[in-house]
C-alpha cells in the first residue's frame, strides 16, 4: 500500500456476509512507512461525510479492497481536510468478506 496509487473502496463490513458502507476513494502514497491518503472518489455530500464520520467514530479499522479484489485492513482517521482522510495499515483479520 506505500507505493499503490490509485482507485479502491473503503468497506466496513458487519459481519462476513453484510457490508453496511462502501466508498469508493483515491489512494496517494503519503509519507511514513504503512500510511497513505485516501480522497473520497467522487466527493460525499454533506450527510454522507456526517455518515463516514460516524462511522470512523464507532470503529475506525475497515477493509481497503483494491480494483483487483486484493484486500488489506487498514485504520481511518480524518487528515484535518473535510474530503481527505489518513489511513494506516493493520493486522490482517476476519475483517470483509
Amino acid at each position: 500500500m506505500d507505493r499503490y496509487e490509485g482507485t479502491a473502496h473503503l468497506e466496513w463490513w458487519a459481519n462476513r456476509s453484510t457490508c453496511p458502507a462502501r466508498i469508493p476513494v483515491r489512494i496517494v502514497p503519503a509519507a511514513g512507512n504503512g500510511t497513505c491518503n485516501a480522497t473520497e472518489s467522487p466527493p460525499l455530500d454533506r450527510d454522507a461525510r456526517e455518515d463516514l464520520q460516524l462511522l470512523i467514530d464507532a470503529g475506525p479499522h475497515c477493509t481497503l479492497r483494491f480494483d483487483d479484489d486484493a484486500a488489506t485492513e487498514v485504520e481511518v482517521a480524518h487528515s484535518g481536510d473535510v474530503n481527505r482522510l489518513l489511513l494506516r495499515t493493520g493486522a490482517t483479520s476476519g475483517t470483509g468478506a
